[in-house]
């Protein structure tokens, strides 16, 4: 039997041969892309990739050949995106997907809710100079940013605790708009009910139905009932108007003071780590020097690998994913689209040569968001 550092020598020699032949197959892939560059003629042809597999791994035993075809497919991905990037080089103009000029400046600025609502509150901190106004639905700040009646709407997309809020990402999609600002708040959930009441007279607690598990641990240490309201300020609100001593809301402080509640407990949430995202939501995609994420939506051909494949040619282009997730389509059952946050500005080439792949590659792509993430700044 060989030394296993004689093994490795051999190794390290095919290894070097690989490396050498790989350099050579980029040079040509480089040639395709000059040649390509002026003509409409696509970079990914799955049928001539799929000849080339199936002639070059034949008569392999099935192990080996399920580990060749994954080296010939890694090796087929990079020659495609060398060439994205060179076309790209050479010819800027076919980026397709090019943001608006200008910035979100707005005049006017809706939100879910009623004054003291954590929607309020965000909308406040990212738009300082407007008086932002309620609505009573989600859906109606997207019809109010659609229609033009509303030059931008601020909802919530997730929570550290409750996850994503799936109804606000369909909307996105039905009224065609994008995310142009991103706000962390820290949540600070507070039980308020009517003056005199005390955390022994109080049966029910109500507010948002994704702010109510934050508080699960509160709410089930006192043996409260939970009631779902549409808002937490407006869960506030109603506990006003009753004037029951039996009930209470699960709000912010702001909005406990506003409509002159009794602050019971603070802090109620099972997590202190808890923060909610909200995003700004416009008729045009802008691109500002400072935005440091994106936000894409895309489907797939439903085949083995396809998503897997997507997944690495970020990896490729050395892109962090900060966040996947699927939600169905609403006209075609059992067929999923995908929402992928990333960091990166749509200015740079890097960045969009991904894109134009992925345009390129994919059946369906969009890019719903160009922003940076701000954070609320501690007290």
């Amino acid at each position: 039997m060989r030394e296993l550092k004689d093994i490795r020598t051999d190794i390290n020699a095919v290894d070097e041969q690989i490396r050498g032949l790989f350099m050579k197959r980029m040079a040509l892939a480089l040639e395709v892309a000059k040649t390509k560059a002026n003509t409409n003629d696509k970079i990914l042809k799955p049928d001539r990739e799929a000849e080339i597999i199936a002639t070059r791994s034949q008569g392999m035993p099935d192990e080996i050949r399920l580990k060749y075809v994954a080296l010939l497919q890694s090796m087929m991905r990079a020659s495609r995106e060398y060439q994205y990037s060179e076309i790209l080089r050479l010819v800027p103009d076919k980026f397709p997907l090019p943001p608006a000029e200008g910035k979100l400046d707005p005049r006017s600025v809706y939100y879910q809710g009623v004054p003291g609502a954590y929607q309020e509150l965000a909308a406040r901190a990212l738009f300082p100079a407007c008086e932002p106004a309620p609505v009573a639905t989600w859906e109606q700040v997207f019809q109010a940013v659609h229609s033009g009646e509303a030059d931008a709407g601020v909802v919530p997309v997730e929570n550290t605790t409750a996850g994503t809020v799936n109804e606000v990402y369909d909307l996105l999609l039905k009224y065609d708009l994008s995310i142009n600002r991103s706000y962390i708040k820290k949540i600070r959930h507070c039980l308020a009910a009517a003056p005199g009441a005390t955390l022994d007279t109080i049966v029910r607690v109500c507010s948002h139905p994704h702010a109510l598990p934050q508080c699960s641990t509160f709410i089930a240490a006192h043996d409260y009932e939970a009631v779902e309201a549409s808002n937490t300020a407006i869960a506030a609100q109603n506990v006003r108007d009753r004037a029951d001593k039996a009930v209470a809301a699960i709000c912010s402080r702001e909005a406990a003071e506003r409509y002159g509640l009794a602050v019971l407990a603070e802090g109620i949430n099972d997590l202190q780590h808890n923060e909610t995202r909200f995003i700004a939501v416009s008729r045009k995609l802008t691109v500002q020097p400072e935005d440091n994420t994106i936000e894409i939506v895309f489907n797939l051909e439903n085949v083995a690998g396809s998503l897997s494949a997507v997944l690495s040619i970020f990896a490729d282009y050395g892109v962090d994913m900060t966040e996947i997730h699927s939600r169905p389509m609403k006209d075609s059952p059992w067929c999923y689209v995908f929402y992928i946050d990333f960091t990166g500005n749509m200015r740079d080439h890097n960045i969009q040569a991904l894109l134009y792949q992925l345009h390129e590659e994919l059946p369906y792509i969009k890019v719903i968001g160009s922003y940076r993430v701000t954070e609320q700044m501690e007290d």
